[in-house]
């Protein structure tokens, strides 16, 4: 008893959090689109033993570095089930974000009651979802938070020396996460402070000179506070070796994918993630409500009180991520979670400049009734609703049927185009597949697509479907080459056709030339 007294708001938060995560990690089935692609990775390379390089639909794996799959594996071999070992890093890396908002509020203002900004921020919608599917997105915003509460606190203590771990470690976290955008979206921002706060008026550290070279002089001796050469070695730590040992392992076309086509390239021209540079504007209000409604307020009064350096470097952490994802031609409503932290503080720090007192502790307890309640909420539908809704969410109803049908007259599955994770994960892999029309009915005619054998078709690759004729199904399957086995609704609505006899025997038909193979593809991509 005495012992739950003990326990301030911040501690029953991150109880409430462990309960709902931890039964979680057990109560449903996996979640489209990120858990299936966890899943069968680690499910492969736990089966041939290969640590070193992610594996789905048995080749190399671009998509992401290696380290979610490195942390999974190890859950998986401590005896954990696949599912929840790949949850259970993001559901850590969960709680410990929640953990160090309170630090982070306790640098900045301190005034505040502990629990604020933790529990506000823990139950935005996007957070509790993107904590929830496992990614490595969770470790990403994990390790910016870090990185910044470090540098943070060595900015606010001008006497702290030697080396700052805090700050460097979170680098090293996200660049190991995600790769070079985590040094991306955390050194801009602490260069960009140091270099605005030189050259703002009134800064105490200038004394009464403050000449260019004077300011220049302070950048230099900020910046060299950071450690930065020893701070960025460590934090490549994290990364160039493994580039390294990739290279030699299985070719250096593999690191040139995994490294300039997912960062390079795709920040470029987008590929399947393209959307407007409008995006974020759109997605903010309600993947961060309510505090998106406070966050235009914050983001004025941060620039009226730009000297100061809580509200400085808080702008430019939230500005400088919504900028530059904006920028990017690949985007998704997850990829400025990020700066979260600093859109949260500055959007509850408005509240004191926009209302008397009374006012904002009313709005204040109202923030924190809401998250209360969303929290309550969200914890209802994991533990009581989704297990009884999961196969339906992952389509596993309509993958079961497929199973079933393929079992009375037992053949092997051809997956025209590229096969989807939660394919892989229920039929299982690796599965053969064509890439084009032309393929299919050459792979038919020359044999190794054999009568009996079926055609797992998404079925926007139909005619009708609604992308380009070099994609689809052309002509169109029917008798008599071809038996449409049945219709149904699994990840994606999918059609099943069976090869017939006559189809061995059938003249290449005219198809549309196949879309352009780009190098990257000879590598699993999603």
């Amino acid at each position: 008893m005495q012992l739950l007294k003990r326990l301030s708001p911040l501690h029953w938060l991150l109880l409430a959090l462990a309960v709902i995560y931890g039964v979680a990690l057990f109560n449903h089935g996996p979640i489209p689109s990120m858990e299936p692609r966890f899943a069968e990775a680690v499910r492969e390379m736990f089966a041939r033993g290969a640590w070193l390089i992610p594996i789905k639909n048995g080749v190399p794996y671009i998509e992401y570095p290696p380290l979610y799959f490195w942390l999974a594996l190890i859950v998986r071999s401590a005896g954990l089930p696949l599912l929840a070992a790949i949850r259970l890093p993001g559901y850590i890396g969960f709680l410990l974000w929640v953990w160090w908002l309170a630090r982070l509020q306790q640098d900045l203002f301190p005034n505040w009651p502990r629990w604020l900004l933790a529990l506000t921020a823990a139950a935005l919608p996007a957070i509790l979802y993107n904590f929830f599917t496992a990614q490595s997105d969770s470790l990403l915003i994990l390790g910016t938070l870090i990185a910044l509460t470090g540098f943070v606190r060595l900015r606010t203590d001008p006497m702290r020396r030697g080396f700052p771990w805090e700050l460097w470690l979170g680098v090293l976290l996200a660049t190991a996460a995600k790769g070079p955008v985590g040094l991306a979206i955390t050194l801009p921002v602490m260069a960009i402070e140091i270099a605005l706060a030189a050259f703002l008026s009134f800064q105490p550290v200038m004394s009464e000179r403050r000449g260019l070279g004077v300011r220049l002089g302070w950048i230099w001796h900020e910046a060299w506070r950071l450690a930065p050469l020893r701070g960025i070695a460590l934090a490549l730590l994290g990364i160039v070796p493994w580039y390294i040992a990739a290279g030699f392992a299985v070719g250096w076309d593999f690191v040139r994918a995994v490294l300039v086509y997912q960062n390079f390239t795709r920040f470029l021209v987008g590929f399947d993630h393209l959307q407007p540079w409008w995006l974020y504007f759109q997605t903010i209000w309600g993947d961060l409500f309510p505090l998106s409604l406070l966050f235009p307020f914050g983001v004025y009064f941060a620039m009226r009180h730009l000297r100061e350096f809580r509200w400085r470097v808080l702008l430019v952490w939230a500005l400088f991520t919504f900028m530059f994802f904006s920028v990017s031609a690949s985007k998704q409503s997850k990829y400025i979670l990020p700066a979260v932290p600093a859109m949260a503080v500055i959007g509850l720090a408005s509240l004191a400049l926009l209302f008397n007192p009374r006012w904002r502790v009313w709005i204040r307890d109202s923030l924190q009734g809401w998250a209360v309640a969303l929290i309550v909420f969200f914890g209802a539908l994991v533990i009581v609703w989704l297990p009884f809704h999961d196969r339906a969410i992952g389509g596993l109803n309509g993958f079961d049927r497929i199973k079933a049908r393929i079992a009375k007259n037992p053949g092997s599955i051809v997956s025209f185009q590229w096969p989807r994770p939660m394919t892989l994960y229920v039929l299982g892999a690796p599965m053969d597949y064509v890439r084009s029309s032309r393929q299919l009915y050459a792979e038919i005619r020359d044999g190794k697509i054999k009568p009996g054998n079926y055609i797992l078709v998404n079925t926007k690759y139909l005619p009708g479907g609604g992308t380009p004729d070099d994609m689809k199904f052309l002509p169109p399957p029917q008798a008599p080459y071809f038996e449409e086995v049945l219709r149904v609704k699994a990840e994606d609505p999918m059609a099943l056709y069976r090869v017939l006899p006559a189809a061995a025997s059938r003249p290449v038909p005219e198809t549309p030339l196949p879309p352009p193979w780009h190098w990257w593809e000879q590598f699993d991509t999603d």
